[in-house]
């Protein structure tokens, strides 16, 4: 167990000891095999089996425990520190009781002959354990909310650089349009194409393209109803014009309130002109296949009538070449025919260039 405040904690232990006068005392904590003695004043173990404990009884209950005499006190008058060495003959114990109402440990203090504490005694003991258990909790607390804060950094680390590693521009709007947070290619975007410089508290106004303000807002409102939007839009800019794909999304807190609005904008110009250059080369290839396939049908008829010619006269015995230029030239003719009609069929059917705006 790490624990910060360890001279607040030990400066009890020895406050402890003077105040109920006593050689020896110390903070424990327990689990189901071992005491383990975390701070002790007048003593050098560090742990003992939990069998042999007094302080195995202190924490079945919720009071201080009090043996005056270990002698005549048939929980421990066996155990090995009364009958040997440092032959304990008073205890008394207080349990470190959490604010969730479990015993942890105790503050125990011992001596080595009879003894009786007095109520001011037992009020300081009872008070110091309650000052160790909240000094241990406040520690327990200061821990946890370290490993969060160290937590959330390397997530916001990690969401940071695929922010900033993202090709796309990306804009966090809050509930007044009001920027709060962009990468670096919607900086660049900004810097290159219209020579500003972005930053937060902006204002819509300050950076997006006027002609697109009115639409801007809108979309943005439509978001801020919990709506995902998503738009392909043409936007002049100083540099020319630019297809571009945007989509406006509610942002969220951790309970599902809309705090504000994510944007993001791609520029999809040069997929639409690749895609416009592939549809334009199908069409190519398709004007070529018929261009072949109408100039082989005429010689391919040509051998044809010119078998049927020598089938009616009777072929040579013997030969069966003829028979099988006849069969190749139907074969050719039926995939000519086939690959014209399949053209034709899938003409109307050529995937066109994005163009439009959706939401």
């Amino acid at each position: 167990m790490k624990i910060d405040r360890e001279d607040e904690l030990q400066q009890i232990v020895e406050l402890a000891a003077n105040i109920c006068n006593v050689p020896i005392a110390m903070i424990t904590f327990i689990d189901n095999q071992t005491q383990h003695i975390k701070f002790k004043f007048g003593i050098d173990h560090s742990e003992i089996s939990l069998n042999d404990t007094f302080c195995k009884h202190t924490v079945k209950q919720k009071e201080l425990l009090i043996i005056p005499d270990t002698l005549v006190d048939d929980r421990v008058k066996n155990n090995p520190a009364v009958v040997h060495q440092p032959h304990l003959r008073f205890y008394a114990g207080s349990p470190l009781t959490t604010h969730d109402d479990y015993n942890i440990g105790t503050l125990c203090v011992y001596d080595i002959q009879p003894k009786a504490l007095t109520i001011i005694e037992k009020k300081m003991l009872k008070r110091l354990a309650r000052q160790v258990t909240r000094l241990l909790e406040f520690d327990a607390s200061l821990q946890l909310l370290k490993e969060q804060y160290e937590f959330s950094r390397v997530e916001e680390i990690k969401l940071r650089s695929f922010f900033e590693s993202s090709g796309c521009c990306h804009l966090l709007l809050d509930t007044n349009l009001r920027v709060l947070s962009f990468n670096n290619t919607m900086v660049n975007l900004l810097k290159n194409n219209y020579q500003l410089t972005i930053a937060e508290e902006m204002e819509v106004n300050d950076f997006i393209e006027p002609g697109f303000v009115d639409e801007f807002i809108k979309n943005c409102k439509r978001a801020l109803m919990g709506e995902n939007v998503n738009i392909e839009t043409l936007m002049e800019s100083p540099k020319g014009s630019n297809l571009w794909h945007l989509i406006f999304e509610p942002a969220f807190d951790s309970i599902g309130t809309i705090i504000g609005i994510t944007y993001s904008a791609t520029d999809i110009t040069q997929m639409v002109r690749d895609e416009k250059m592939v549809v334009e080369q199908g069409e190519s290839l398709r004007q070529i296949n018929r261009i072949l396939s109408a100039d082989l049908h005429h010689p391919l008829e040509v051998i044809k009538d010119a078998v049927a010619t020598m089938k009616q006269q009777g072929y040579p015995d013997g030969a069966i070449e003829f028979k099988l230029l006849e069969k190749s030239c139907d074969e050719l003719l039926n995939k000519g025919s086939l690959i014209i009609l399949s053209e034709e069929g899938n003409f109307g059917n050529v995937p066109s260039s994005v163009n439009s705006s959706t939401s």
